[in-house]
């Protein structure tokens, strides 16, 4: 059933578990993901980013990520993520998202504020929640290194003074992942986190470039409010060695349903993964 960000990370928030976002690129990725949340009774996030949706469509992959969502007897949330300006989120509003997130990370705080009002305002008219950005998660350029030259950690007063003046649904924090990231080697400020969580205890904070984080304090900043999770690079970095094993076994594979089926397997028992690590089986 489709539902808001709002929904179910209130509830993970209460709960101290966190609900698994997977970036999909296609039908395929979206059924897997879904099944695999549902076979668990795990609520879910469907995340498309700029790049999916360059690749296969804002409206098309909104529309394949609702039609699961319908399908299936469990809390689906279907999220614009990193909409980079107010125009990329009203786009998001009205191919049906039910959440949107606008990331004016990168920009002087009063011009992150003023927008995101804008599309707080927005959103919220239409009934569809928002996340939003204070701080900035960095990318890793190597898909190894923990360092990244635009990352700036999340300051407590002004993640405070952001809630107050733009009422978002949830808050996207920088406690030291980076996007990109194809090794676990991350770790995270659990100290940052606590005092951000203290500060904020309604708040539902979100994790970007969660992929390379350690498993361990992963399960640490669950407890200090972290109620969402995005994860992309883990599951593709599944997929592209599965498809490679394959190849190696049997180089001559050309059919496609043969190809995709142990990406998809791939898929699968990472989703199954971060859901039991994340503490949402059984939530739905």
């Amino acid at each position: 059933m489709l539902v808001t960000l709002k929904e179910v990370t209130q509830d993970a928030l209460k709960n101290h578990y966190a609900v698994g976002a997977f970036n999909i690129h296609n039908l395929e990725y979206a059924k897997a993901v879904v099944e695999t949340s549902y076979e668990m009774k795990a609520p879910v996030i469907l995340q498309i980013s700029q790049g999916s949706s360059d690749f296969a469509g804002l409206e098309e992959l909104c529309m394949i990520a609702r039609h699961y969502a319908g399908k299936y007897a469990i809390p689906v949330v279907v999220h614009l993520d990193h909409g980079k300006s107010f125009l990329r989120c009203v786009e998001g509003l009205r191919a049906g998202f039910s959440s949107v997130m606008f990331d004016g990370s990168s920009l002087p705080y009063a011009e992150n504020v003023a927008i995101t009002r804008q599309v707080v305002e927005a959103a919220h008219q239409v009934g569809v929640a928002v996340e939003a950005e204070i701080g900035k998660v960095g990318k890793s350029e190597d898909g190894a290194s923990t360092e990244a030259e635009d990352m700036h950690y999340t300051a407590v007063d002004e993640a405070v003074r952001f809630i107050g003046d733009t009422h978002v649904d949830a808050l996207a924090v920088s406690i030291g992942t980076v996007h990109a990231m194809a090794v676990q080697a991350a770790h995270l400020d659990i100290a940052l986190c606590r005092k951000l969580h203290e500060a904020m205890p309604t708040v539902p904070l979100v994790m970007h470039g969660a992929s390379g984080a350690v498993d361990e304090d992963v399960k640490q900043v669950i407890l200090l409010g972290i109620s969402k999770i995005n994860i992309a690079t883990f599951l593709q970095k599944k997929a592209a060695l599965a498809v490679k094993a394959m190849f190696e076994q049997t180089p001559d594979a050309i059919g496609f349903r043969d190809l995709a089926k142990p990406q998809l397997q791939a898929i699968m028992d990472g989703v199954r993964g971060k859901i039991e690590l994340f503490g949402t089986a059984n939530r739905a």
